[in-house]
């Protein structure tokens, strides 16, 4: 019986060895054939791209290949990622895409032309981007608290600004919203930068996005943060509170940066991949100088990890769009 037992375990082990040995063999050499693309589903000069370039020259390095980044911007990353989808499934086309791609876009519209279950795989979420409510600086509240309760007091008066119908931004203050019980008018624009000006001229009252774009009006006094997402305080904003000091606890905002691939990469580049991006985003000279003064959380998982994360991301975000009531088509 033990004997039985034995080499059971023996032969477990060898094809568990056989297998890894593949795995390995499979990603050998990647990415030696040519230069690797990098999409990215917005214009140039914006947070995705910055990420997108810093994290593509760190890549370069490491695989002593080019990264060419390639802007394919508008319709809620839809032209992005609908070019990735058709692209070859050899590992030599990524996207740095964020939470439209994967998780809210096949519930924003009733059809799309790309499949996100068929048409792409998770390689790795490469940072979460921290957000920030704020207010214009002479708006009549302190704290969020105070913001609440002003806009209770003053229901339907209160808008807030978004960077389109369906972003990310107008979705995470709707749901602050609902939670909370508040009427307040909702104004999509074009972008934050948008939104923002609109804000320094007290035009539209609030706006829910990145630190990173926020923080700089913040500093200088033009805008107000009330709160910000994440376990801790951002080091680019030591003086604003968490949601959850702030008293709110149940409420996040916030959204991932990630790298996907067409449907049908190996296992092997895709683990290959995930396994630099975590080196990468993790070194803490990286986290320094592209994901801390930007109030980035480094993540680099691995494409199981970063699958099981969707799985329950998406029944958040259909919930979430199912409440609000957003649709894009």
């Amino acid at each position: 019986m033990l004997k039985k037992l034995y080499s059971t375990v023996i032969i477990v082990a060898a094809i568990l060895a056989t297998d890894a040995s593949a795995l390995a063999q499979a990603s050998d050499g990647y990415p030696g054939k040519q230069a690797v693309r990098l999409i990215v589903p917005y214009v140039v000069g914006g947070p995705v791209d910055s990420l997108a370039r810093a994290l593509g020259a760190k890549l370069s390095e490491k695989w002593d290949q080019s990264v060419v980044v390639e802007n394919r911007a508008g319709a809620n990353e839809i032209i992005g990622a609908q070019n990735l989808a058709k692209s070859k499934a050899d590992g030599y086309t990524l996207m740095l895409a964020t939470d439209p791609t994967l998780s809210l876009n096949q519930f924003l519209f009733k059809s799309l032309p790309y499949d996100p279950e068929k048409d792409l795989t998770p390689v790795s979420r490469v940072a979460i981007s921290n957000m920030v409510l704020a207010t214009p600086a002479d708006f009549p509240a302190n704290s969020l608290q105070e913001f609440v309760d002003y806009a209770k007091k003053n229901p339907g008066k209160i808008s807030y600004g978004s960077s389109g119908l369906g972003n990310g931004t107008h979705l995470a203050m709707a749901r602050f919203a609902l939670d909370n019980n508040l009427k307040m008018e909702h104004v999509p624009y074009k972008g934050l930068a948008a939104v923002i000006q609109d804000m320094l001229g007290s035009r539209v009252h609030a706006t829910v996005g990145a630190a990173s774009v926020i923080a700089p009006y913040v500093t200088q006094k033009r805008l107000k943060a009330l709160a910000i997402s994440g376990k801790d305080r951002a080091s680019v904003l030591p003086n604003v509170p968490t949601f959850t000091q702030a008293g709110f606890p149940d409420f996040e905002a916030k959204f991932y940066y990630a790298l996907v691939a067409p449907a049908g990469v190996s296992d092997a580049i895709k683990s290959k991949i995930a396994s630099d991006v975590h080196e990468i985003v993790n070194d803490p000279a990286f986290k320094k100088q592209y994901l801390d003064v930007f109030a980035l959380e480094a993540v680099g998982d691995t494409p199981d990890e970063f699958a099981a994360f969707l799985d329950k991301d998406k029944k958040l975000a259909s919930d979430l769009i199912e409440r609000s009531g957003v649709k894009l088509d």
